[in-house]
Formats: structure tokens, C-alpha cells, sequence
């Protein structure tokens, strides 16, 4: 692929990205569904110019998200969770078959937690009840395992669509 097709490819899915992350923060509904879904439009970077344009847009858009988007608990579900797993999902891949959905959702639990406490402790120092915090963790699991299944079906249908801008 010629280097104007990958960098026109790179700031068109950024945009849709930021747009995406964008619509999500000023609805106040995306919390989850934004991330996820401009996670997802990160896919034909990985897929068709590689790892490396894969992990430059992930911190292009991570850090257009910061200055553009007003909520930092949204764009930190990007950064840390949403974002780069779609980079590290095809080395979870690799591990062998028991392993693999262990080593995914210990990935899942340890950066959400991480970053719900980084919220509770310095963004909203309101507590919820523990009670609440574990069913909204059970659900975030829940969550993850949906999409570590849809994005295969999103690599396909981005295939799909830009198998021929792409040669």
C-alpha cells in the first residue's frame, strides 16, 4: 500500500474515532458503548498497515480524545482498556486454549479496576456500595467477553468494505 493511502486510511479513522468518542461524551451514554465502538475502528489499521500504525492511531486518538472530549473517565476506558486491546488481542490469541479466557479477563479485571479506583479516589470521590461495585464489575466481564467476540466479526466486516480501497 502506498504511504498517502495509509496516512489518508490513519486520519479517517481517527476522525471516525474522535466523532465517535465525541458523540458518546456529550450524551452522557457513552461510557462503555463509545470506547468499544472506537475501538473498533481501530481494526483495519492492525489489520491491513500493521502493528505499528495500529498503535500510533490508538495514541493519536487517545490524546485527541483528552483535549476534545469533556469526560476523562470515558477517554480513560479508551486509553487503558477499550483501545488497546484490540493491539494486544491477537498475542492472547497465540496462548494455549484454557488459558486464553483467564489471561483476557485478568487483562479486563485488572485495568478496570485500576481505573475505577483512579475515579472514585481522585475524579468522584463519591463511593458507590461495594455491592453495586461488584455487580457492575460481573457485568463489565460480561461485557468484555461480548466484545472479544464481536471483534473478529468487525475485522470481517471491515475487510469487507475496504478490501478494495486498500489495493
Amino acid at each position: 500500500m502506498k504511504y498517502t493511502r495509509a496516512v489518508a486510511l490513519c486520519g479517517v479513522i481517527a476522525a471516525l474515532s474522535i466523532v465517535l468518542m465525541a458523540v458518546g461524551g456529550l450524551l452522557g451514554i457513552g461510557l462503555y458503548a463509545a470506547p468499544m465502538l472506537a475501538g473498533l475502528c481501530l481494526l483495519p489499521a492492525g489489520r491491513f498497515l500493521g502493528v505499528k500504525y495500529h498503535v500510533m492511531l490508538w495514541l493519536v486518538v487517545s490524546a485527541l480524545s483528552f483535549l476534545l472530549v469533556p469526560d476523562v473517565e470515558q477517554n480513560l476506558m479508551f486509553l487503558c482498556l477499550f483501545g488497546c486491546y484490540p493491539i494486544l488481542r491477537p498475542a492472547l490469541q497465540r496462548l494455549p486454549r484454557m488459558l486464553r479466557p483467564l489471561c483476557k479477563l485478568l487483562f479486563f479485571n485488572a485495568a478496570a479496576v485500576a481505573l475505577e479506583a483512579l475515579v472514585l479516589l481522585v475524579l468522584v470521590p463519591e463511593a458507590l456500595e461495594p455491592g453495586m461495585l461488584l455487580l457492575l464489575l460481573a457485568l463489565g466481564n460480561l461485557t468484555f467477553l461480548l466484545y472479544d467476540l464481536l471483534i473478529p466479526r468487525a475485522q470481517r466486516f471491515w475487510e469487507s468494505r475496504l478490501a478494495a480501497f486498500l489495493r
